[in-house]
């Protein structure tokens, strides 16, 4: 009997406030959250924090080494046993053990499923590998309708608590139609998986013991993965796509958190991903040409949108470094680890170029506007103008009438038109251009 952890990504569909939260106090709405689920019965549902091992057998933020973030490792999570559940797979049956959701902020949410592995034949460790991988697809059918439910559950709890969310969903369907970067929401992205051996010979690991489980990895450096234990007794190897956590079973290391690292890198990735990708389709939005000027109101929407995202990711990168910073010793090695197997700085580093850009066009939309408005301000001083030149006319009419000149031009009339027709026709087209320019915008 094996035991392999699956790990990955999903997307909800919106993104929640963050802002919002920290202002209102987070933990305080993860408690109303808390609160709503249990007084509908809806039970599994936990925050983090709260529980001290009860149902996560390895929370890395309650470490005595890590520190506390000022966002809170999950907004919320969801808790499956699944002890009677089990699944046949190549004559192998996997018992499912237990299913854990973890929702975020910024669109994206984690799940984890424990597994044993119950080997009835002999197996070389790379064809163990080989199977759990090709077993993996059959857990889509599990946890997809898991995922859909329980997110749909979240939004609506979030809305009744009138929680500030942003559906995404219709950027989702917008680039699937344009057959770019299709978003998929509510259903599992991809796999990580870990496999966990334990040893009984109650003394340290050595290079013998991980060169007998090595071939269920899988590196993207050339000098391979790295042991990121500080623990004689185990060894800890987070890589592409697999990872190995090897123990000696006697002497189990508390501070080993390969589970929570590789889920909250799991989640940063894809919010990284995700965040990346409306970020590329808003540039694109935003610079189409336009088959007209843009109005007042339209700059003003494009400027409030522009300015949101730049805020939620200028958060996001404060966050994801916050992170990082509370992190216990062993956990700042794997993630550096995980960090070179995955390419997330660069990846990382892009997101960051196009926050720049993103705060380029914020200004750029802003000077436009401004100068639109005085644009506009001067058109309404010209108007106010030509309407203050009406006032002086209908007085001079006022005193033609009273001093009887109007029966004195009539009869000087060809030389009084004359006169007064060039002037009177400038004015007028004056008086035209100005109206057809300003009803124009």
């Amino acid at each position: 009997m094996y035991k392999v952890v699956f790990i990955g990504p999903f997307y909800t569909g919106f993104f929640i406030n963050s802002s919002s939260l920290i202002d209102k106090g987070y933990t305080n709405i993860q408690k109303s959250l808390i609160t709503h689920f249990h007084q509908n019965n809806e039970e599994g549902w936990f925050i983090e924090n709260d529980d001290k091992g009860g149902v996560l057998w390895d929370v890395e933020f309650s470490s005595v080494y890590g520190g506390t973030p000022m966002v809170p490792p999950s907004l919320i999570g969801k808790n499956f046993d699944c002890n009677d559940k089990s699944i046949m797979f190549e004559g192998v049956k996997f018992n499912i053990i237990r299913i854990l959701l973890f929702f975020h902020d910024y669109g994206a949410g984690t799940f984890r499923v424990k597994a044993e592995v119950n080997l009835t034949r002999e197996f070389e460790v790379k064809a163990y590998r080989e199977m759990v991988e090709r077993f993996s697809a059959q857990l889509c059918d599990l946890l997809n309708p898991i995922i859909q439910d329980d997110t749909t559950d979240l939004k609506n709890v979030l809305q009744e608590n009138e929680i500030p969310i942003d559906s995404y969903e219709k950027i989702s369907e917008e680039l699937k139609l344009k057959s770019l970067d299709y978003l998929p929401i509510r259903s599992c992205l991809w796999y990580h998986r870990i496999f966990i051996f334990e040893t009984n010979k109650n003394s340290p690991i050595t290079q013998e013991d991980y060169n007998h489980y090595k071939d269920v990895l899988f590196s993207s450096q050339m000098e391979g993965p790295r042991n990121c234990s500080l623990n004689e007794y185990a060894q800890v190897y987070p890589s592409f796509n697999f990872s190995l956590f090897l123990y000696d079973k006697n002497n189990r290391p508390k501070d080993i958190r390969l589970n929570r690292i590789v889920e909250i890198a799991e989640y940063y990735y894809a919010a990284t991903s995700l965040l990346d990708t409306i970020l590329f389709n808003a540039f694109a939005r935003f610079k189409r040409r336009r088959e007209r000027p843009p109005k007042i109101k339209e700059l003003e929407v494009e400027l409030e949108s522009l300015k949101s995202l730049s805020d939620q990711l200028e958060l996001f990168l404060l966050t994801l470094k916050d992170s990082i910073i509370n992190l216990s010793p062993s956990s700042v090695i794997m993630w550096r680890n995980i960090d070179k197997e995955w390419y997330y700085t660069p990846m990382l580093e892009t997101l960051r170029e196009k926050s720049q850009l993103l705060t380029t066009e914020v200004n750029e939309k802003l000077e436009e506007l401004t100068q639109k408005r005085s644009e506009t301000l001067n058109k309404f001083v010209k108007i106010f103008t030509l309407v203050a030149i009406i006032g002086p006319l209908l007085e001079v009419y006022s005193i033609a009438q009273d001093l009887n000149l109007f029966e004195i031009i009539l009869s000087n009339l060809p030389l009084f038109l004359g006169i007064t027709l060039p002037i009177l026709g400038i004015i007028v087209i004056i008086i035209i251009y100005y109206i057809k320019k300003f009803t124009k915008y």
